[in-house]
């Protein structure tokens, strides 16, 4: 059974067409969240992104740069959310100076809400500091977030 949408938002000091690209380019993908990606931003191109021993999975199904995108969001061997299950909105809009980033994430079981909410808490965090020009610590999964995936 799937629980609501998990929903979120950040401000970003940087314009929708900077901050999109760390949705978009493998490069900008990891200085914020996992530690290797293949991205292809196209209508069903692969969104594969490595997190030490985990993979997640999906689809992008639609870009609007720099508005909007849609991928879809699964885990590579889980039972519980398996590749291309779960189902990522994106919305970047300008908010003065910068941009507020909103996410909905459709799908996710009761399971996984409480690993999502705290894994996009943490990784939205992240970005709103490299994408308002600042630097992170390499990508180090949370503990709470590794344990009891499957």
């Amino acid at each position: 059974m799937a629980a609501e949408a998990y929903r979120d938002s950040i401000y970003i000091e940087a314009p929708p067409e900077i901050v999109f690209d760390y949705f978009t380019k493998p490069e900008a993908l990891v200085s914020w969240m996992g530690d290797r990606a293949i991205l292809d931003p196209r209508p069903n191109g692969e969104f594969t992104l490595f997190f030490d021993d985990r993979c997640v999975e999906g689809r992008y199904l639609e870009i609007e740069r720099p508005r909007r995108l849609v991928i879809t969001w699964g885990r590579q061997g889980s039972g519980e959310l398996p590749p291309f299950s779960s189902t990522l909105e994106v919305a970047f809009a300008l908010e003065g100076a910068g941009t507020r980033v909103s996410i909905v994430h459709h799908g996710l079981p009761m399971s996984e809400i409480r690993r999502h909410a705290l894994g996009w808490q943490h990784y939205l965090e992240r970005l709103r500091v490299v994408g308002s020009g600042g630097t992170v610590d390499p990508h180090r999964m949370p503990a709470e977030l590794a344990e009891g995936a499957d």
